[in-house]
């Protein structure tokens, strides 16, 4: 096997490792939203603070704490927002959260926030898995199951 086909073959085996990660764990975050679509409470959540990250990607950038109390206890949270939500909301003002009572940390301040992110990694994961397998069938991994001549 020459290098260049050695090459090829880590490559393929990187991106189809790497795809089938990204969509095994996309696939239990839709899980996760839909468990929370179905089982989840609604309660109202206080904005205390809202900045921008500077250098950051517009998804990341626009951040939010907020709080909110679950079964008496308080709970406090930072998150990356949407544009449009980080306009709107200031310090004091109120939204609705969906929470999982078993496990407040699964939240979506806005509806679908959950699975939309998976959907576009799923999409991400599948694409890559893809390429993976397609550079392992046409340079890397065909070239194993050759005869040298």
């Amino acid at each position: 096997m020459t290098l260049q086909r050695a090459l090829y073959l880590i490559v393929s085996l990187a991106a189809a490792g790497m795809g089938t990660w990204l969509a095994y764990t996309s696939y239990q975050q839709l899980v996760e939203a839909a468990q929370l679509r179905e089982t989840g409470v609604r309660t109202i959540s206080t904005v205390s603070q809202k900045w921008i990250v500077p250098g950051e990607s517009p998804d990341d950038s626009h951040r939010i704490r907020y709080d909110f109390v679950l079964n008496d206890q308080d709970y406090t949270f930072e998150r990356s927002v949407p544009v449009p939500l980080y306009r709107v909301v200031e310090s004091g003002s109120t939204f609705e959260v969906t929470v999982s009572e078993e496990s407040p940390d699964l939240h979506e301040i806005y509806p679908g926030q959950l699975a939309g992110r998976a959907q576009n990694r799923l999409t991400g994961g599948i694409i890559l898995l893809l390429i993976g397998i397609a550079v392992f069938l046409i340079k890397g991994g065909a070239s194993i199951f050759r005869r040298n001549a």
